[in-house]
C-alpha cells in the first residue's frame, strides 16, 4: 500500500512539473515607445508619434495632447505609420510655448480590451 501511495505522489508531482502550454507569446496591448519620449525635454514638437505592442484594432486609437493650462492641443488626425502598424502619429498644428504637456491616449488590441495611459513631457525652447 505504501508503494502505491509513493508511485501515485510521485505521479502527480511530475505532472504538476510538466510544462504548460503558454496561452499567449503576443505580449498583451500596451504602449512600446513615443516620441517625444516620457518626461523628456525638448526645443520644439511637429508630432507626437506612438508605437504599441501589437497593432491597434482599426479606428481604436487615440491621442491627445493637453497644454500647460489643462487646455486640448489641436492636432491632424490620427495617421498610421505604413511601415509600422504599430505606430501611429498625429501632427502638432501649431508651435508649442513652453511648459509641461499631457499626451493621453487610448487603443483598443488583439483581445478587444481597452488600454488607456498618459504621458508628460516639457517644452524649453533654445535660446
Amino acid at each position: 500500500m505504501k508503494k502505491i501511495g509513493l508511485a501515485l505522489a510521485s505521479i502527480l508531482l511530475v505532472g504538476q512539473a510538466a510544462p504548460t502550454p503558454a496561452t499567449s507569446l503576443v505580449p498583451h496591448f500596451a504602449l512600446s515607445t513615443s516620441s517625444p519620449a516620457a518626461d523628456a525635454t525638448v526645443s520644439a514638437v511637429e508630432e507626437i508619434r506612438l508605437t504599441f505592442t501589437q497593432v491597434p484594432q482599426q479606428s481604436s486609437a487615440r491621442i491627445r495632447l493637453v497644454g500647460p493650462s489643462g487646455d486640448l492641443i489641436e492636432t491632424s488626425e490620427l495617421q498610421s505609420d505604413p511601415a509600422d502598424g504599430r505606430t501611429v502619429f498625429v501632427s502638432v498644428e501649431s508651435t508649442l510655448a513652453d511648459g509641461a504637456y499631457t499626451v493621453a491616449w487610448r487603443g483598443i488590441g488583439d483581445d478587444g480590451h481597452v488600454v488607456r495611459g498618459e504621458f508628460g513631457f516639457t517644452v524649453e525652447a533654445e535660446r
